[in-house]
């Protein structure tokens, strides 16, 4: 590690824990999609499928896991929408109570299943694509390449997944401007916690290339990740 990437470090998200006050889940679902909107949480997704559907002559079928409220789920679906690929989305997270809460958050409101990303409850190759959005932090080093070989079992075509990627600036931002932006003190913990428990692009291409010879992470500006692997 640099003195501008620290070593990762592991810990629990508030909002993991189902415990967590329904209103305070509630205020950081919405944080959460505050978040997806105004940095475009879904560009690099639609720029990486959007080619993929095209080649592939029909609508295709997207399985978001971890998704949360799902509203990431819904605004890919009309941004690929209107870039002319379409989509059928179904969005999974753990949770019902995240995709309930979320359901005001979204227009088209996805079909949502409660389900665990390690067993997925799909037959091999339900899907074309198995995507993710800001989950794969939550996850060791071991957790990820499974989670990744599974969702390579379910998408028939490869997976794409969005994350953070770990730096000491925007973690240094973050704590400058969080308790500015958000609503709950639960989002402002857990931004922290995400950005000090990311991955670099060598980890998790390391991880990608684990799962599938295929698998690479690259850089999203100004400091994602996308993770991806076709077959």
């Amino acid at each position: 590690m640099s003195l501008l990437v620290p070593a990762r470090r592991p810990a629990l998200e508030l909002l993991d824990d189902p415990t967590l006050p329904e209103n305070e889940m509630r205020e950081s679902l919405e944080d959460i999609d505050l978040v997806h909107r105004r940095w475009g949480a879904d560009r690099a997704l639609v720029a990486h499928l959007a080619p993929r559907i095209a080649a592939l002559g029909r609508p295709a079928r997207i399985l978001d896991v971890g998704a949360g409220s799902g509203s990431v789920s819904d605004r890919l679906g009309r941004d690929l929408d209107r870039s002319g690929a379409r989509a059928r989305l179904v969005a999974l997270d753990r949770q019902w109570r995240h995709l309930v809460a979320g359901r005001r958050l979204c227009r088209v409101r996805p079909l949502a299943v409660g389900a665990d990303a390690f067993r997925l409850p799909f037959a091999d190759g339900a899907f074309d694509w198995v995507i993710s959005t800001f989950f794969f932090h939550h996850f060791s080093p071991d957790e990820n390449q499974a989670m990744l070989r599974e969702f390579l079992r379910v998408g028939r075509r490869g997976f794409a997944v969005l994350d953070l990627r770990r730096h000491r600036v925007p973690t240094m931002f973050f704590g400058l401007l969080a308790r500015a932006l958000l609503r709950t003190s639960v989002s402002v913990r857990d931004g922290l916690t995400s950005l000090r428990q990311a991955y670099t692009r060598e980890e998790a291409g390391a991880l990608a290339r684990s799962a599938s010879p295929t698998g690479r992470a690259v850089n999203v500006f100004p400091f994602g990740l996308l993770v991806t692997a076709d077959r």
